[in-house]
């Protein structure tokens, strides 16, 4: 029996070796064609990459880098895509999905664990007081964790990300809403999210009354008149489904737009289509997807 035919390297004007030898070129048209033919190859060309990120050139090794991830973001899209053609979907899940798109080497394990024991430390509080759910969640999340508002004006990739909001404490608002529901559900309470435009809060139900949480705004105790004040400052009309908990589909969509935008203000239109693939996936769950970012 004739043995089998041994895998040679792939050779040509294309192959991964010719290609990262031309990847450091500082002519732009020598530099382009090759990144695009590197990432056409996919996984063909991962282990020259890999080589390529230990080499002495700085500027091959930060290429190098740059394709690999690229890759990543790639895989990341389509795991996000098929996430979203599922008919449901939870809300943390989406975000740490989005998560790893936005940062492809992310290691999502220590930040789950790390929503899993504030819900434990909630949950415990809970049984040992008497307080209202609403207000021991906050008093935790803010008033000790100091989970808030982020001050940065000018929108980047990282502020949509949870595990960053985890990191340094400050968020946009759905992120936050969506780190206090999911500490809520570790906690065994449920908590729903209110799609008010620009400034997500958190609804906690409770045997006593509903409460609204502010996450952005320190964590506040607030009433919908506040909501309607709002509104009202920033001349939006009033609408009843801004103030009508919102389903997890539609707020996976609005974290999608959010993040497009984050993208979009630093130039990354290559991200801003693949999310927007996910967008158009999700908006064919809704009805009425009219959520504004």
């Amino acid at each position: 029996m004739d043995p089998l035919p041994r895998k040679h390297p792939q050779t040509g004007p294309h192959s991964p070796e010719v290609l990262l030898a031309l990847l450091s070129d500082e002519s732009p048209r020598v530099y382009g064609p090759v990144r695009r033919h590197l990432l056409k190859l996919g996984k063909a060309a991962y282990p020259a990459l890999r080589r390529a990120t230990r080499s002495e050139d700085p500027v091959l090794r930060t290429r190098a880098r740059e394709i690999l991830l690229e890759h990543k973001r790639e895989h990341a899209a389509r795991k996000l895509v098929r996430y979203a053609l599922q008919p449901q979907h939870s809300l943390a899940g989406a975000i740490g999905r989005l998560d790893q798109f936005i940062d492809p080497e992310l290691d999502p394990r220590p930040y789950r664990l790390a929503v899993t024991a504030m819900g434990n430390e909630v949950r415990k509080r809970l049984r040992r007081r008497s307080s209202e759910p609403a207000e021991v969640l906050s008093e935790y999340l803010f008033g000790e964790r100091g989970f808030t508002g982020t001050d940065d004006e000018a929108p980047m990739p990282g502020h949509a990300s949870m595990a960053r909001t985890i990191d340094t404490r400050r968020g946009m608002p759905l992120v936050l809403c969506a780190l206090y529901s999911a500490v809520a559900e570790e906690a065994e309470l449920k908590v729903d999210l209110l799609p008010v435009p620009g400034h997500v809060v958190a609804m906690v139900h409770q045997e006593s009354k509903d409460q609204i949480i502010d996450p952005f705004g320190n964590g506040e105790l607030i009433e919908r008149k506040h909501i309607m004040g709002y509104l009202e400052a920033n001349q939006l009309p009033l609408q009843d489904e801004w103030l009508t908990p919102a389903p997890s589909t539609a707020m996976f969509l609005r974290h999608t737009l959010n993040t497009a935008a984050c993208f979009r203000a630093v130039g990354r239109t290559g991200e801003v289509r693949r999310l927007a693939r996910v967008a158009k996936v999700l908006a064919s769950h809704l009805s009425t997807p009219k959520f504004a970012i």
